[in-house]
């Protein structure tokens, strides 16, 4: 077994939990090559008829906390690699595949592919992101250090499914992490961060690919999401408790203290971060708690320097799922005429892997057709998601303030 694909799941959407596994069913890789591992962290709900379905390696648990479930997700895998897949989110048909051949033919330990939002109204690309923007390849101490530069600012460096893992580095880190007291804690905010810290720490090689895109699904059920007072203290404590813990755990090497740097300002950031939702959310007595948690004199609302890696995107088009679809159609078909967009990048780069990779050759005189729509992009979206648009927001609309929350809500 080369992969497992491990998905923990607790009270997710049946929807949106059936859309994730048929997007790694519907993929181009082989039935021999993964395997699914899903793991309940004591859910109330009942899955039977999807696990019946798609039928992954299941293991129900009592409700321990995400980072015991995927713990427990890692030891009962098979795979020589494991990548992790959100519950409530999905894959395109060739992402996990490309990343497998990258680790096995460059021999790396981490390998990151590219990731976009699904909202309820709209799918982007965050064209800004480095990891999505460049081609990236480190090893050793460098790994850590390119960790530690992204300062929190961007999801690609510190979340966890946007990445496949030799599965030996993930045993490696989970032992350092169960020295610390990360389980009494039961967080669900920092805990990829804590995890990838580790995992960095100890990883020889990191190399990223762009074959696909991970659909990071937002809505308002999701454990990420800010909730009121008690919401906010539990994201300080997690938060800081996760960058402390980095702290206390730095290897030495060359870049110790540029690591160190790039978390402070990761703490920094987070502190601004904290501070401009309590600003706007009328809970101004907790300043004085995030000022102490974070160890700071004085608290500054949010730049917009901190969300520069969101600010210039590219739509995927609103009908972004039929033209996978009529991919998928090319890949499983053999003898068909395709008709399709070349000069859409997405669309050209998977079917020229389908060719290289699975021999298959568009023939035009044959009766079957598979027709690769052009992307559909409403002109209201090209109005809203626009560097514009955004940037004369931030003019108008300070952060922390309540017309800036709402805006943010509704776009």
């Amino acid at each position: 077994m080369k992969l497992s694909i491990v998905i923990c799941l607790y009270n997710t959407n049946k929807e949106y939990f059936e859309a994730c596994l048929k997007s790694i069913r519907n993929s181009t890789l082989k039935k021999n090559e993964y395997e699914i591992v899903v793991v309940d962290d004591g859910s109330t709900e009942k899955y039977d008829e999807i696990i019946k379905k798609y039928d992954p390696v299941y293991v129900k648990t009592e409700n321990r906390g995400q980072m015991a479930a995927r713990f427990l997700g890692i030891l009962i895998s098979k795979g020589e690699y494991v990548a992790f897949c959100d519950a409530d989110d999905f894959v395109t048909f060739n992402y996990h595949k490309p990343m497998l051949e990258k680790a096995e033919n460059e021999n790396a330990d981490i390998v990151i592919n590219d990731w976009a939002f699904k909202t309820d109204k709209t799918k982007f690309v965050c064209g800004d992101d480095l990891t999505i923007k460049n081609d990236i390849s480190y090893e050793n101490e460098e790994i850590l250090r390119f960790f530690a530069s992204g300062k929190g600012k961007m999801h690609s460096y510190f979340v966890l499914w946007n990445k496949m893992y030799k599965k030996s580095l993930l045993l490696k880190a989970k032992a350092e992490i169960e020295k610390t007291d990360a389980f009494s804690k039961k967080y669900t905010f920092s805990e990829d961060s804590l995890y990838n810290f580790f995992i960095m720490k100890n990883a020889q090689k990191l190399v990223n690919t762009h074959t696909g895109y991970y659909f990071y699904r937002v809505h308002s059920n999701q454990s990420v999401l800010t909730q009121g007072e008690a919401g906010l203290k539990k994201e300080v404590d997690s938060m800081t408790f996760t960058l402390n813990t980095m702290r206390a755990n730095l290897p030495l090497g060359p870049y110790r203290e540029e690591v160190e740097n790039g978390i402070n300002e990761w703490a920094e950031l987070m502190a601004r971060k904290h501070y401009s939702f309590a600003k706007g959310n009328d809970l101004s007595h907790m300043y004085d708690y995030i000022k102490e948690k974070y160890g700071l004199d004085k608290l500054t609302i949010a730049k917009a320097s901190d969300s520069h890696a969101y600010v210039i995107t590219e739509l995927l088009g609103d009908n972004f799922l039929d033209i996978e679809r009529e991919l998928y159609k090319f890949y499983i078909s053999s003898d068909v005429n395709l008709i399709y967009d070349k000069n859409d990048k997405y669309v050209k780069k998977s079917v020229d892997y389908i060719i290289k990779n699975e021999g298959k050759m568009p023939n035009p005189s044959s009766n079957k057709i598979v027709i690769v729509p052009k992307r559909k992009i409403k002109l209201s979206h090209k109005l809203v998601y626009n560097k514009l648009v955004y940037k004369t927001g931030l003019l108008l609309f300070k952060k922390g303030s309540r017309a800036r929350t709402f805006l943010k809500s509704k776009i």
